[in-house]
């Protein structure tokens, strides 16, 4: 159920008018992220500051990533405890219909 909850969040958020990204997101380190182990501080020296990031409880917090180029769009939510640590996340890619890559390329 939470992520629904963070699927719907992020499909919200990706409404809004997100800027293109110009910098490469490192999709590849998503695979490195391991619940109980990874810190912030591990998430923030590999992902940078978040463009979201808020308070679930007094006990967790969670941060978000949007990454929106011309053809796609990722988001990254994470949410950790109270010692700063990773209890779970959710990596989605957001890649534009056919349609929609058809009518950009005109």
């Amino acid at each position: 159920m939470k992520k629904l909850v963070i699927y719907i969040i992020v499909l919200a958020f990706m409404g809004c008018a997100t800027p293109l990204s110009k910098q490469k997101f490192p999709r590849d380190n998503v695979k490195d992220i391991t619940v109980g182990k990874t810190t912030q501080r591990d998430v923030y020296d590999t992902f940078g500051e978040p463009i979201y990031h808020g308070s679930k409880t007094d006990d967790e917090s969670w941060w978000m990533y949007i990454h929106t180029t011309k053809d796609n769009s990722e988001s990254l939510s994470l949410y950790f405890d109270k010692e700063g640590r990773v209890t779970d996340f959710l990596y989605t890619p957001f890649e534009k219909s056919l349609k929609e890559k058809l009518q950009a390329s005109r």
